[in-house]
């Protein structure tokens, strides 16, 4: 089987990795629609990768999911601790944010 579906979609990945870097919001959602596009179509062809090259690409792919998994993480808790500052300031939050049992801040 072609391993094409596999090569798109690490390429949307190293994409989508470089737009979280990057800040750039039109980019995010533009490929994490073309992420989405590419893996109906893996799931369509119901294919079945048994080759060396396949199984090294499906690593790959493994890999850089979690890579944007983090950054992901990262940048979702850089958005709560800014809205927590932001909410304390105001006086609408706790005025000392602290961390919880999840390692998040507690709002």
């Amino acid at each position: 089987m072609s391993t094409a579906p596999l090569e798109a979609l690490i390429r949307e990945q190293r994409a989508l990795i470089a737009a979280l870097d990057a800040d750039d919001v039109d980019a995010i959602a533009r490929h994490t629609a073309g992420m989405d596009e590419v893996l109906v179509r893996i799931h369509a062809l119901g294919p079945r990768f048994t080759g060396s090259e396949a199984k090294a690409l499906v690593e790959e792919a493994m890999r850089l999911a979690d890579a944007a998994r983090v950054r992901i993480n990262v940048l979702a808790d850089m958005t709560a601790r800014r809205l927590s500052r932001l909410a304390a300031v105001t006086g609408k939050g706790n005025a000392a944010p602290t961390y919880g049992r999840n390692g998040r801040l507690g709002r």
